[in-house]
């Protein structure tokens, strides 16, 4: 019987002490910490108390292990039940984003989504600081509103200027009318180096699923949608976000990817779109089936990559004296921080509206007062330019 109760205590103290860590490793990744100091303080928080809770060297063996067990169940469970103190409002959005850093490595069995369960199981308790959201968050008063508009993303323009230092010249199959060339994609700790369809008519990458289960790169089913033309016509597709590709040795970070199987044709995987070529000056030598890549200086704008991610809404209010107020909210369903969001609102004139420092799952807001005598009854927003 004591064998059993040790045991009981053993596992349960092992499930709360792995959801008070990945609950603390989620808080430290909101506030954008490294990866490895994140994980190492969790460690430390919840395993290094428990053992001088416990007592250890003062009693047998058994009983010692018995207590370092409930020890380490008791403290556990009271860092996830007093995390609102801490962290208001912040629980469940921080064991969703430890849940899914882990999900490389769960083989596909770890679900970010098991945050909502758990934190309905949790007991509620509310403190008295003021969530980072809480506190960024304005209020407007509610006279008639004018119409809300839907978000429709612009189109991302091409950077003018040409960095003339480094540059890499990969080798083309295919001929002038389809060129292949060498692309490496890396998540985590797994990469594969595949040949993709160079394209200049795609706006986004595309991969197969194949070569994304390669790299441990899930396609949840809530994932974003877009359509993309394939040779088949329009299709439906959904999207993921990988951490690096790698042309020669030139990285580009955060790229979101079409998930096509049918864009992958032969020996290529898919599709070089423009969310990757267009940080680069290409040349296109044909005579010698050669591509050469040389890095554009200024070409920060990664509103293709950072738009699917991104979920806007607007709502306007017309005052007495004619001026119009618009509040925007922008929400990161990522989970990558995004640096700064540029939203362009569309009246009779367009005026443009930044926000800043907006974390995975947060919602950024911000208030634009335009000017009276400006025509907003039908307004439309969209994403002018991002940056992760």
């Amino acid at each position: 019987m004591r064998f059993l109760i040790t045991f009981i205590a053993f596992v349960a103290g092992l499930a709360a002490a792995a959801l008070a860590m990945t609950a603390l490793v989620g808080a430290g990744m909101l506030r954008n910490g490294p990866v490895w100091l994140v994980a190492l303080a969790a460690v430390c928080l919840v395993s290094l108390p428990p053992r001088a809770l416990a007592g250890v060297g003062k009693k047998g063996e058994g009983s010692n292990f018995l207590a370092s067990s409930l020890a380490l169940l008791v403290w556990s469970a009271s860092a996830l039940v007093v995390f609102p103190l801490y962290f208001p409002g912040e629980r469940q959005q921080s064991l969703s984003l430890g849940l899914a850093a882990l999900e490389p490595f769960g083989q596909g069995y770890i679900d970010k989504d098991w945050a909502e369960p758990i934190q309905k199981w949790l007991p509620a308790v509310k403190g008295t600081r003021v969530s980072q959201k809480e506190a960024t968050k304005t209020r407007a008063p509610k006279p008639p509103p004018v119409k809300k508009a839907p978000a429709q993303p612009s189109p991302l323009p091409a950077a003018t200027a040409i960095n003339s230092g480094d540059e890499v010249v990969l080798p083309a199959e295919g001929g002038r009318g389809s060129l292949n060339i060498p692309v490496t994609f890396e998540s985590g700790r797994r990469s594969a180096e595949v040949r993709m369809i160079f394209d200049t008519g795609a706006t986004l990458t595309t991969l197969n699923r194949a070569t994304l289960r390669k790299i441990g790169v899930r396609v949840p089913p809530d994932a974003p949608k877009m359509m993309v033309h394939t040779a088949a016509g329009p299709k439906e597709t959904q999207v993921v976000l990988v951490e690096k590709v790698w042309i020669g040795g030139f990285e580009v970070e955060g790229v979101t990817i079409s998930v096509c199987d049918a864009c992958a044709t032969g020996d290529a995987v898919g599709l070089l779109g423009m969310n990757v070529s267009e940080r680069f000056l290409v040349t296109v030598d044909g005579a010698r089936d050669e591509v050469k890549l040389a890095p554009r200086s200024g070409a920060n704008n990664r509103g293709s990559d950072v738009g699917p991610w991104v979920k806007l809404d607007a709502e306007a209010t017309r005052w007495p004296d004619g001026r119009t107020e618009v509040i925007l909210e922008a929400e990161n369903t990522s989970k990558r921080w995004i640096e700064r969001l540029t939203i362009a609102i569309q009246c009779d004139e367009t005026r443009y509206a930044d926000m800043r420092d907006i974390g995975p799952s947060q919602i950024g807001q911000v208030e634009v007062s335009v000017a009276p005598g400006t025509n907003c009854e039908s307004f439309q927003v969209s994403i002018d330019s991002a940056t992760w």
